[in-house]
């Protein structure tokens, strides 16, 4: 194009996003370094470092090979601690516990222990629960796993130890409803590394070698289906976009939730639960009183309870010859 010079790129041309100092700092850094031998990927760390401010080099001078190699190898492990530090917060956050133990989490990454514990606490349906989260560096030293938590609620006397498998597993809410006897629907890995859904309950009756409960384990070979109650009973507002699919996700999660459902041509708050273990939805009152189902059903299921019962034996038949089969080489690794 007329007017257009033809100049060949300079050799610092990817230097004009700093400013002036840090350019001329830089490229003197690398003509130093260049003569030490270090490469072009060394450089780019360096870069990284200038755009977040000079680099201190007090500590490493005069610049000779090996204390610029001790220089180097911090500031990788410091971007690695940074990288460890965002992963495992975001852990946290996933599993609910918040952003609260941020600052503790970064202390003790910083310190370079061996392992750690942090301890936290979260309050639900007036009850508080007891958290002590486990945390321990890989074998090479080099990042921190969140292993394991505690969950302990003291007014029950109850404690359960709960698993981290590759970065998710039972959130602190979860733990908390098993814990207090509801069940949960989560994705399990059998042996084989195979991936698949289950209601899960904490198992009082047994305990692992070290005194944990026991998770039992209801596989889709246990065809429990709670829609099914869910479909048949009258709660206000079902229809409504996105009404269903938020109860069933709640469900799933262990809640007890909180519907309105019609009885006798009146409105009255009823409180759900998933039981598969009986294959029901467990309903109660606000005082925790038991509900028939009967009493809530839509119009066009009243007379269906000669049926419900057929059914009921059917399913429990069916259930007797699944569970011979049902997951012997499962394990809970969720």
């Amino acid at each position: 194009m007329d007017g257009e010079l033809n100049i060949a790129p300079r050799e610092t041309d990817y230097l004009d996003d700093y400013d002036g100092p840090p350019a001329i700092y830089f490229y003197e850094l690398k003509s130093q370094l260049a003569d030490l031998g270090f490469t072009d990927s060394t450089l780019k760390i360096l870069r990284t470092e200038l755009m977040r401010g000079k680099p201190d080099l007090t500590l490493y001078w005069p610049m000779r090979r090996q204390t610029m190699e001790t220089y180097f190898l911090n500031i990788n492990q410091n971007q690695m601690n940074t990288e460890n530090l965002s992963y495992l917060q975001k852990q946290l956050l996933n599993l609910g516990f918040g952003e609260k133990l941020n600052e503790d989490l970064e202390k003790n990454i910083k310190s370079g222990k061996k392992e750690f514990t942090l301890a936290t606490g979260q309050e639900y349906n007036k009850q508080y629960v007891d958290y002590t989260l486990h945390f321990k560096a890989g074998d090479q030293n080099d990042m921190y796993f969140f292993n394991s938590y505690d969950a302990s609620l003291p007014d029950k006397q109850m404690q359960q130890t709960f698993y981290i498998n590759k970065g998710s597993g039972i959130t602190a809410k979860e733990a908390y409803n098993l814990m207090e006897g509801r069940a949960v629907h989560k994705q399990l890995e059998n042996l084989e590394g195979e991936k698949y859904h289950a209601w899960i309950v904490i198992d009082k009756e047994n305990k692992t070698e070290n005194g944990n409960y026991k998770l039992r384990p209801f596989t889709e070979g246990w065809n429990y289906k709670p829609e099914r109650t869910i479909d048949k009973l009258d709660i206000v507002g079902i229809d409504e976009e996105g009404a269903r699919e938020k109860l069933m996700k709640s469900l799933e999660k262990g809640n007890r939730h909180q519907v309105t459902a019609m009885k006798d041509g009146k409105e009255v708050k009823l409180y759900l639960e998933a039981n598969p273990a009986e294959h029901r939805v467990n309903l109660t009152n606000w005082k925790g009183e038991a509900q028939q189902l009967e009493h809530y059903k839509k119009p066009e299921f009243k007379n269906d309870h000669k049926k419900d019962q057929k059914q009921t034996q059917e399913q429990e038949a069916d259930d007797n010859g699944t569970k011979k089969k049902r997951g012997r080489n499962n394990k809970m690794t969720i």
